[in-house]
């Protein structure tokens, strides 16, 4: 069984770290990197992952914003926060948002 997954996030350096290590993980299928929220919403309800790597502070949209939406697109879809943040409010709001994990 593989799980599916992108990754929502804006240093290109970053994502492309985060997508050559995972792609050495067996089970695991990349459908898309996004580098905004505004991407993400666009792309990801139709490409349907199992999970998202959500980065907090985005340009535009932030990570929280864009967890909410796409809860509300697609309500089974699993978000993994991913950021060097420590503030316990925004893990508190990024789990009220629909996260599943920080």
């Amino acid at each position: 069984m593989s799980i599916t997954y992108a990754i929502v996030e804006d240093v290109a350096a970053t994502r492309e770290h985060l997508l050559a290590v995972l792609r050495r993980a067996p089970g695991l299928t990349c459908l898309r990197t996004c580098a905004t929220g505004e991407e993400a919403l666009r792309w990801l309800p139709n490409d349907a992952p199992d999970v998202v790597l959500m980065d907090l502070n985005l340009p535009g949209m932030s990570g929280i914003q864009c967890v909410a939406k796409l809860k509300a697109a697609c309500p089974q879809l699993q978000v993994l926060i991913l950021t060097t943040y420590e503030d316990s409010d925004l893990i508190f709001d990024s789990l009220r948002a629909g996260a599943s994990g920080y």
